[in-house]
């Protein structure tokens, strides 16, 4: 197995590999492929450069036509999240703060990863952040394992999650503080420590972990309503909820 790590988007960016390809010229190509979407991603969506097309269009300075279509994507995407979440998610702050980072971390690694996908008999797991898109080819091989975070204790893992082609994604404010909002209130869910989501698509799990943690209390039952999803829910006085 090989690993890979850099920074971008102000988070780590990881890689494990293993089967064929892992260290060779095919393996390094794929991962500079990988990197360099990401690095793309964060000159069109990047909310802390002011040069950004997401911080212009923001500002009123263009419209999105005058943007890379990935923009107009990632608003359908927010506006659909908005849309299913049933308002608790949304990608604008509040004041209208065009913010839609609760989208793009996901969805730019489920882009990226199409890159490691192409490497012929080779298992990946690329982690942007925490969230992590697997691939196991060979239903007899071992299932990557994924560690969840305790949220009260970042140094222990309240559970592992095996993965053999999926994605896992949590939302909490163990790393950031309260930066998670519900959008119909404008407040912190106060009941709700994190919520791990396991899904096919690293865009949704990303996106559906913040939507059913800004659901506080009713986080674990929204979560039951996602076709296709499975998760955990860990509550402020430590329990959890299987989903």
């Amino acid at each position: 197995m090989k690993r890979y790590v850099e920074h971008v988007m102000g988070m780590p960016i990881s890689l494990a590999l293993r089967g064929r390809h892992t260290c060779d010229d095919l393996a390094r190509s794929a991962w500079a492929a990988v990197m360099d979407q990401l690095r793309e991603a964060d000159r069109v969506f990047s909310t802390y450069r002011p040069d950004s097309f997401i911080s212009r269009l923001g500002r009123g300075e263009i419209g999105v036509g005058q943007c890379p279509p990935e923009v107009a994507e990632v608003l359908a995407l927010g506006e659909r999240a908005e849309h299913e979440s049933g308002g608790a998610f949304r990608i604008t702050r509040p004041g209208q703060v065009l913010d839609p980072s609760g989208v793009v971390k996901g969805w730019a690694a489920e882009r990226a990863a199409r890159h490691l996908r192409a490497l012929p008999a080779t298992d990946f797991c690329l982690s942007a952040g925490g969230d992590l898109v697997c691939r196991t080819l060979d239903p007899a091989a071992e299932p990557w394992r994924i560690g969840i975070e305790h949220p009260h204790d970042p140094r222990r893992l309240i559970a592992t999650v095996p993965v053999f082609a999926g994605a896992v994604a949590t939302s909490g404010a163990a790393h950031r503080g309260a930066h998670l909002v519900d959008a119909r209130t404008g407040l912190a869910p106060a009941s709700v420590a994190s919520v791990t989501v396991v899904a096919q698509s690293l865009t949704w799990a990303d996106i559906d972990a913040t939507a059913a943690y800004a659901h506080g209390e009713d986080a674990a039952d929204w979560l039951r309503t996602r076709s296709g999803r499975s998760g955990l829910v860990v509550w402020q006085d430590g329990s959890t909820t299987l989903v």
